[in-house]
């Protein structure tokens, strides 16, 4: 029994390993027009951290370090304050109008800086010729942070869902 454990354990020891960081990735460009994509999954729901709210959690990390978080959230807002986006109530699915958004914003419990989860609508298609794979963005669903007594995040309520016509 003691080496079946050991053995075990070794191989659990040495396949978490860091894997290399240089993987090459081959890239080619796909006239749109050529390509007959499938629908592999039709309206699916993903669920996006997008802000580590523990900085020793070094998979979170490496996962959003290249994510535009704040350009990306400062443009959408920018979007529904022109009247280009429409934002809806999560729990009603009435439209917001500029100033129930503006509302949100100046909220004791609510900053764009906490903003940790989108939640993506979308649909996910694919070319399996020229192994192509597109995502089709529905709407997206800002999900911001709530923090326990220590501080902690506990988890994330939703602001508000915006629909991309």
């Amino acid at each position: 029994m003691r080496k079946i454990i050991y053995t075990l354990f070794c191989l659990w020891l040495f396949s978490c390993q860091h894997q290399p960081e240089n993987i090459m990735v081959k890239r080619h460009s796909v006239s749109l027009d050529s390509i007959t994509m499938s629908c592999i999954a039709d309206t699916f729901i993903a669920d996006l951290v997008v802000r580590n709210p523990d900085t020793a959690d070094w998979w979170t990390q490496k996962c959003v370090h290249q994510l535009k978080r704040k350009a990306f959230i400062d443009t959408i807002f920018q979007q529904l304050y022109a009247h280009q986006l429409i934002a809806y109530d999560y729990y009603t699915g009435k439209p917001l109008s500029v100033t129930q958004i503006k509302e949100i914003e100046k909220r004791s419990d609510y900053n764009r800086d906490i903003v940790g989860k989108f939640q993506f609508y979308e649909s996910w298609y694919y070319d399996s010729r020229y192994k192509v794979f597109l995502k089709k963005v529905y709407a997206i669903i800002f999900g911001y942070e709530t923090y326990d007594d220590q501080g902690m995040v506990k988890g994330y309520k939703p602001m508000f869902k915006v629909v991309f016509e």
